[in-house]
C-alpha cells in the first residue's frame, strides 16, 4: 500500500513543481524506477509499462484518434453536408465523447486545395471579437476594430475564395455557450451566398443543451437553416477493448500491458463507453500495474480503483445512471400493467385516460 501511495503521489505531482532531484519516495516505489529528471521519459510508470508517452491523456490529441462507429457516421453526415453545399450542420453529444477531437480530425482531413477552414474553440465573445477570431483562423490580416469593416473583410474573403473554386468551412466548438445575440449574428453571416449556394459552411459542435435552445421561438430562424443534425453516442461495449489497445499501440506499447476481458467489462460498466472516463480509468490502471509490479489489468484491479476516493465522482455518476434506468423501467412496467389490466381497474383507466 505504501508503494501504491508513493506512485500515486508521484503521478499527481505537477511537472513544474518537480525538481531535477529524484523524489526519495519515487525511488522506493518500484525496483525498476529511475531517477526523475527532465529527460523525455520522465514518468516512471510509463517506462515500466513500455510506453513512450501517455496513452490515456485527457487532451483532444488527434494522433490518438479512434474511429468508432458513431464517429464514422458523424463524419459521413458532415461530408454529405459539404457535398450539398449547405449552410448549417450540428453535431452534438454528452461531455467527454470526443466532439473537439472529431472536429479537428474532420477539418484536418479536408483537402486544403478545395477548402479554407477555421476552428473556434471558445465562442464566449462579442460580435467584433468573433469576427476577428474567424478572420485570424482564415489567415486574413485584420487592421480594424470596426464590426462593419470586419464583416466586409470576411465577405470579400469568402467571395474571392468562391471565385477561386474553394469552399470555406467554419467549425464552432462548445456552441451551446453562444449568446443569443451571437447566434443571431452567425445566422446573418450565413446569408453570404451566391444565387445557387452558400459560400460559408458553419458546423456547430455542442452539448445536448443546445437542442433546448434551438426549439425556443426566438431561435426558429436559425433552427430552420440547420439541415444536417447528428447526435454522437458513446462507445459500444465491443469497441472498448479496441479503443484501449489502439491507444496503447499509439503510445508505443509492444504488448507488455494487457487488459483482461473482465477488466474491459468493468471499465465499460463504470464509464458507459464515455472516452474521457475510459481514459481516466485507463491511466489509473497503468499506475496500479506499476505500483504492484504486474502487467495485466483484471476486473479486481478496476474495482479497487473505483473504490478510491479520487474516483468518487465516477461512482456517483454510475449510481445515478442506474437509478434513472431502474426508474424508467418501473414506469414502463406500470404503464404496461395498466394497459393489460385496465378492464379490472375502471377508476384507474379513467384517471390516466388509457
Amino acid at each position: 500500500m505504501e508503494r501504491f501511495q508513493a506512485a500515486t503521489d508521484f503521478h499527481r505531482a505537477a511537472p513544474e513543481n518537480l525538481s531535477s532531484e529524484p523524489d526519495p519516495h519515487a525511488k522506493l516505489s518500484h525496483k525498476n524506477a529511475k531517477a526523475y529528471n527532465n529527460a523525455p521519459m520522465d514518468i516512471p510508470y510509463l517506462e515500466y509499462c513500455g510506453l513512450s508517452e501517455k496513452p490515456f491523456g485527457l487532451t483532444p490529441d488527434p494522433s490518438f484518434y479512434f474511429e468508432s462507429r458513431s464517429f464514422r457516421e458523424a463524419t459521413d453526415h458532415l461530408r454529405f453536408f459539404l457535398d450539398q453545399k449547405e449552410g448549417f450542420a450540428l453535431v452534438y453529444g454528452d461531455v467527454g465523447l470526443g466532439k473537439t477531437t472529431i472536429s479537428r480530425i474532420f477539418l484536418e482531413n479536408l483537402d486544403k486545395k478545395l477548402y479554407h477552414t477555421g476552428l473556434i474553440l471558445n465562442p464566449i465573445m462579442d460580435q467584433a471579437e468573433f469576427l476577428r477570431q474567424v478572420l485570424k483562423e482564415l489567415a486574413v490580416p485584420v487592421y480594424t476594430t470596426s464590426r462593419e469593416e470586419l464583416v466586409e473583410n470576411l465577405k470579400d474573403f469568402l467571395l474571392d475564395a468562391h471565385r477561386e473554386g474553394k469552399e470555406t468551412v467554419l467549425v464552432i466548438d462548445e456552441a451551446q455557450l453562444l449568446s443569443s445575440e451571437l447566434f443571431e449574428f452567425i445566422r446573418v453571416l450565413s446569408n453570404f451566398e451566391t444565387d445557387k449556394q452558400k459560400i460559408l459552411h458553419i458546423i456547430l459542435f455542442a452539448q445536448p443543451e443546445i437542442i433546448d435552445r434551438l426549439v425556443e421561438p426566438a431561435m426558429r430562424y436559425l433552427a430552420q437553416r440547420i439541415t444536417v443534425i447528428y447526435r454522437l453516442t458513446a462507445l459500444a461495449e465491443d469497441e472498448i477493448f479496441l479503443y484501449i489497445h489502439h491507444r496503447l499501440l499509439r503510445a508505443g506499447s509492444r504488448g507488455f500491458v494487457q487488459f483482461a476481458d473482465d477488466a474491459v467489462k468493468e471499465i465499460y460498466r463504470s464509464s458507459r463507453g464515455c472516452p474521457r472516463l475510459i481514459n481516466v480509468l485507463g491511466d489509473r490502471c497503468l499506475l496500479s500495474l506499476y505500483s504492484n509490479s504486474k502487467r495485466t489489468v483484471d476486473g479486481g484491479a478496476v474495482r479497487a480503483i473505483l473504490k478510491e476516493e479520487s474516483q468518487v465522482l465516477m461512482r456517483k455518476e454510475t449510481k445515478r445512471y442506474k437509478k434513472a434506468m431502474y426508474t424508467i423501467a418501473a414506469c414502463i412496467a406500470l404503464c404496461l400493467l395498466a394497459v393489460l389490466f385496465k378492464s379490472y381497474f375502471p377508476p384507474l383507466y379513467k384517471l390516466f385516460r388509457l
